[in-house]
């Protein structure tokens, strides 16, 4: 195993000991893991020539060329084609593994049956301090490596020439969407936005509800403005709707315009009212049935419904005109004997809020009375969303902390 620094800059020679040029750089397939070496770049005078592997016979000690510099047929460069050097050398990258955003010191390589492979990235000082010619420095003490494995790196390209040659984002699947916002928090606007152009739109929605408030907002204005309506839609209507009360109002009336007309008109309700009420940050999102169900309709309505519903703890029960007229949790209707009706299990007197309480009011019932959710009512009594304990944590913590907790009920 040896490092990128220890080859760049050396000599090459061909078959009559001429000097033909000094490594500039290596070229990999960014797509495959483990990349193996395609090509070397050369530079000769001016000129920068790649030199196709074959030709080559190690990077390793003396470096040769098998044939006359005559006989060298460029390199053609393919879709995918990385530039180690120019392309990673001193980049940020996503540590997959670690969850974090580091910056690629050296990169190692190792020859596996006559081939180069790229095996991974050193973010150590060690690396940085080789690269300077201090790896005397390195020798004596002791310094330890941080060498990430190729597999858990993926490079991130923010600049619109260089998109084609953006490693794909895949293995960012595995990160939870609150890693992903750190690491885009991290980022540059530019490079934050790379990242979540490459993630299918409901990975992308869950990292963007998780980024810091104040970076939601440019984000989403740097965005197409359909791949930005795309991920309002996969959003929390009440997240969705935090977000575009920070938009410029043109920008957000614009992509209102461009969403589903069902997500869009549950956005603009919550729009209507004031940003710090409970109607501000409830979800529209809540379980509601009629209080003359027997308990296996109730039950068989549950599994209808509850892959589009929030939270599923408790089932408000609601007349013809949506009045709230009774709560029951998941737990009455699952141990209920199956000939009762639910308005014979729920209990009438329902600690509820008004849609225009100060959330902080709100917050302090949910406290108060330990409640996993409340719901939020209109004046004529009208059930019009509930806001969950993780909602009202957000609202009692510290602004750095917003956006940071668990969603209890995903």
């Amino acid at each position: 195993m040896f490092f990128l620094s220890q080859v760049l800059g050396r000599r090459v020679r061909d078959r009559g000991g001429r000097p033909s040029g000094r490594v500039a750089d290596l070229v990999v397939p960014g797509h495959r893991e483990f990349p193996l070496v395609r090509a070397v770049a050369l530079r000769r005078g001016r000129e920068e020539v790649l030199v196709p592997w074959r030709l080559l016979d190690g990077l390793e000690g003396q470096i040769t060329l098998k044939v006359p510099w005559e006989q060298v047929i460029p390199y053609r460069v393919r879709a995918g084609d990385l530039r180690v050097a120019h392309d990673l050398l001193d980049r940020q990258i996503v540590d997959v593994e670690g969850r974090k955003v580091v910056r690629v010191n050296d990169l190692h390589l190792a020859r596996t049956n006559g081939h180069y492979r790229l095996l991974g990235v050193d973010i150590s000082t060690a690396a940085l301090l080789r690269r300077l010619g201090l790896g005397a420095v390195v020798d004596v003490l002791p310094f330890r490596e941080r060498v990430i494995s190729w597999e858990d790196v993926d490079p991130i390209h923010s600049e619109a020439d260089r998109l084609q040659l953006k490693v794909a984002h895949r293995n960012l699947s595995r990160m939870h969407p609150a890693d992903i916002a750190e690491v885009v928090d991290r980022l540059s606007l530019r490079e934050g936005l790379a990242l979540l152009e490459s993630l299918e739109a409901p990975l992308a929605a869950d990292a963007l509800e998780e980024v810091s408030p104040e970076r939601q907002a440019d984000l989403l204005e740097g965005m197409d403005s359909e791949r930005a309506a795309d991920l309002l839609e996969e959003m929390d209507p009440d997240d969705a709707a935090d977000v575009l009360q920070d938009l410029p109002h043109e920008k957000a009336a614009e992509l209102l315009g461009k969403m589903e007309r069902e997500d869009s008109a549950e956005v603009r309700g919550l729009l209507d009212y004031p940003e710090d009420s409970a109607g501000g940050v409830m979800s529209v999102d809540f379980l509601a049935m009629r209080p003359d169900l027997l308990v296996p309709e109730a039950m068989e309505e549950l599994r209808r419904v509850a892959p589009e519903v929030e939270m599923i703890y408790y089932l408000y029960l609601t007349d013809a005109q949506g009045r709230l007229v009774g709560v029951l949790s998941l737990r009455e209707l699952l141990t209920a004997d199956p000939s009762r009706r639910l308005e014979q299990l729920a209990r009438k007197d329902v600690v509820r809020v008004g849609v225009r309480d100060d959330e902080r009011t709100v917050a302090k019932v949910v406290a108060k009375y330990n409640l996993l959710a409340v719901p939020v009512v209109d004046d004529e009594n009208r059930l019009r969303g509930i806001i969950t304990v993780d909602d009202a944590m957000d609202i009692l913590l510290p602004v750095a902390w917003r956006k940071r907790l668990p969603k209890l009920f995903v």
